[in-house]
């Protein structure tokens, strides 16, 4: 049953609320530990289409439908204040552009997010990771999200999983990652939190599950310095409908220290309202800890029970005892009006696209992911947003609000609309020099759904994001990922905005495009790094050495480097062509004139971020017929792939020696590569299992390379 909180006074802006006790925790135990292998030692699951028991499915969402009177009814909405013009700073564009993780599993929505650690960045999207080292190389993945829980077996193996979450607590160097996996069928719920041993991602993790009554969906996890905090929004079932949010909190330090049995304590929100819910808990980022300090959360409410479409930003408390949890408390201590918004029904409109003339999901009203907290000398911050349609355009709306000496109030808020075109589904954080980056999406009629970002520094007018916009990545068609329940093509559902923990600036920025193909699910990630600083500098590609390759290599990996770039097109003066042609390592296939002549010119384009300014180079390529040499190095490597044919596992083996260097890339028919692993070998061989249960039938490549040595093999994959 819903509250009705009254207040008994009320001033335009911001006030604060008396501390008051919601409700009593809820305090349950993890059903199940187990300690993972380390993921380098793990039988590697390569994505593809699950069984349907095991499919990803979609978020639910409250249908914010109300009585058509009420919308009919209500006065004209206010026209809020949009910043309608671009900043004047410039940026020199990201230090790094490349390719995440596409859609590998045939699944949407995409959901991508991540994480930066001193060495790594960890991106997850619905349901496969990969992990690539700081200058942008892949060097292991992408693998099915089930590799990761081999520790534990039960009931959440075999049914849905989707909404996974990586990140990276670097108070203690450590790798948090989490996934929901539920029945409606047979009304199972679980969350599935794992913590790795160090801060190597492909090392050995504490695994654990926990157990609710309810569809425990669109979970968001945040860590902070007595625990990792978990929001949720929970549906009952048959039929279902949205029950309420939960905030949760499991218990850090334990599980760190692979405690068979984790505690979780958990609220639900009070007076969570129907239009909008997504209750976000406070990230923590920065060297200043808030020791002595509750985790915050923020959430949009609408608590005024005869206008629903009059919002507040509220501010929450929750304090964690870990010696006696049933003292923890969630006190509503901050509420904030944001005014009249736009009436929505059914999700609303959507943001137009090219020709196809069904819509894209924007998510209007609901607070995304994350919301970024810091402790400064003088003041402590945090910054969140969200997307609001406000009868014509889907504009971004972002908070910095600041504690003193006393409560949480707004710093500044801005509504960042400087054109016509719509902006959905943003990410924003704080940098420890308090400035602020926000990116996003933005499509309308003319422009597919592309990904750009905007900032400010910290000593900017208030309310005001004073860069230009930045197109990060030009979508590259419209997205096609349409479902029946909201009538649009689905997006995200959220993006992923973090700080480098190394120098405390640089942001790392990933979120979705719409791959060139026009296929259902035709989405594609990327991953950014960027300074907020003024110092631009020009686009420069570099296409790599000359190089030899033998005529059974039949795929050849560029070498290529770019650097300040918006676009990269590789070009051949060949009969070949290129897998993909808009990265700096773009893998080749050699075509039959190509050997004919014996080489191929292949040539980077890449577009800078400044109009018009352009970078051009050029490699040869040159073709041998290698007589002999594949049949010595496959002596000396002893490369064996079995059982072939397979129905799904297979053991590549080859002998290599100890402390070699060894890359495995895995391709399948048309050149895509599926696969890759970069390890030093600690053993006389270089051993992996695979399990190809999830792709099609049909022929895979593997390519086997040393630090001396080069080999490709076949296999035959049948049901």
């Amino acid at each position: 049953m819903k509250k009705l909180i009254l207040f008994t006074l009320i001033i335009l802006g911001a006030y604060t609320l008396t501390a008051q006790t919601t409700n009593k925790p809820i305090i349950t135990k993890s059903i199940y530990y187990g300690k993972s292998k380390p993921i380098r030692e793990m039988n590697i699951i390569l994505p593809g289409t699950h069984p349907k028991e095991q499919e990803v499915i979609a978020n639910f969402y409250s249908s914010g439908k109300y009585d058509v009177k009420q919308i009919n009814n209500k006065s004209a909405v206010p026209k809020t204040t949009l910043q309608r013009y671009q900043g004047s700073l410039k940026s020199k564009g990201p230090q790094l552009n490349f390719e995440g993780i596409d859609n590998v599993n045939g699944i949407f929505p995409a959901d991508p997010n991540g994480d930066v650690s001193e060495s790594y960045y960890m991106q997850t999207v619905n349901n496969s990771f990969a992990v690539w080292d700081k200058s942008g190389n892949l060097i292991y993945g992408p693998v099915d999200n089930k590799s990761l829980w081999e520790a534990l077996p039960g009931p959440w193996h075999s049914i849905n999983w989707t909404d996974p979450v990586f990140r990276y607590d670097y108070l203690a160097g450590r790798w948090v990652i989490s996934s929901m996996s539920i029945n409606k069928n047979q009304e199972l719920y679980y969350e599935m939190v794992a913590v790795s041993e160090t801060n190597d991602p492909l090392g050995a993790y504490n695994c654990y599950v926990f157990q609710f009554d309810l569809i425990n969906d669109y979970p968001k996890l945040s860590v902070w310095h007595d625990g990792y905090y978990i929001t949720y929004n929970m549906f009952e079932n048959n039929p279902v409908s949205y029950y309420n949010s939960l905030v949760s909190v499991v218990d850090r330090d334990a599980m760190i220290a692979g405690e068979s049995e984790i505690t979780m304590i958990e609220f639900a929100m009070p007076d969570p309202g129907d239009v909008a819910f997504f209750p976000l808990a406070a990230d923590l980022r920065g060297d200043n800890i808030p020791y002595d300090s509750p985790c915050y959360i923020v959430a949009i409410n609408d608590h005024d029970t005869i206008n629903p479409w009059f919002l507040s930003l509220d501010v929450y408390e929750f304090s964690t005892d870990w010696d006696v949890p049933a003292n923890s408390s969630l006190n509503h201590v901050s509420q904030y009006d944001i005014g009249d918004v736009e009436p929505i029904v059914d999700f609303g409109p959507g943001a137009p696209q090219p020709i196809n003339d069904k819509n894209v999901v924007t998510i209007p009203l609901f607070m995304m992911y994350p919301a970024t907290y810091r402790m400064f000398e003088n003041h402590e911050s945090m910054v969140c947003c969200l997307t609001i349609y406000d009868g014509n355009i889907h504009y971004l709306k972002w908070f910095e609000l600041r504690k003193e000496t006393g409560d949480w109030d707004v710093y500044q808020e801005g509504n960042y609309a400087p054109d016509d075109s719509h902006r959905y589904q943003p990410s924003i954080s704080i940098n420890g020099n308090g400035d602020i980056a926000m990116g996003y999406t933005v499509s309308d009629e003319e422009t597919f759904p592309s990904i750009r970002m905007t900032g400010r520094r910290a000593g900017d007018p208030l309310g005001v994001m004073t860069y230009q916009e930045l197109e990060l990545f030009t979508g590259l068609n419209y997205i096609n990922t349409y479902q029946t329940s909201f009538d649009q093509n689905r997006w995200g559902d959220y993006a992923s905005m973090m700080v480098d923990p190394v120098n405390d600036t640089t942001f790392w920025f990933t979120n979705m495009y719409p791959k060139s193909q026009t296929n259902s699910g035709n989405w594609g990630t990327r991953i950014f790094a960027v300074d907020l600083t003024e110092d631009f500098e020009n686009v420069t590609a570099y296409a790599g050495i000359d190089t030899m390759i033998c005529y059974s290599d039949y795929i050849f990996i560029t070498q290529g480097e770019a650097t300040n770039y918006n676009a990269i097109q590789w070009i051949t003066t060949g009969d070949g062509s290129f897998v993909i042609d808009n990265i700096p390592n773009a893998k080749y296939l050699r075509g039959g004139q190509d050997i004919a002549n014996g080489q191929v010119q292949l040539i980077i384009h890449a577009s800078g971020y400044e109009p018009g300014s352009v970078a051009i180079d050029t490699m040869t390529l040159i073709l041998d017929p290698c007589t002999g040499i594949e049949e010595s190095i496959e002596n000396e490597l002893k490369l064996t792939i079995s059982p072939n044919p397979t129905t799904g596992i297979v053991t590549v083996k080859a002998y290599t020696g100890i402390n070699q260097y060894v890359i495995l890339l895995v391709y399948d028919s048309q050149g895509k590569q599926l696969f890759t692993e970069e390890v030093i070998t600690k053993a006389t061989s270089y051993t992996r299992k695979l399990d190809f249960s999830f792709k099609d039938d049909g022929i895979y490549y593997f390519r086997l390379e040393t630090e001396n040595n080069l080999l490709t093999g076949k296999l035959v994959k049948t049901h």
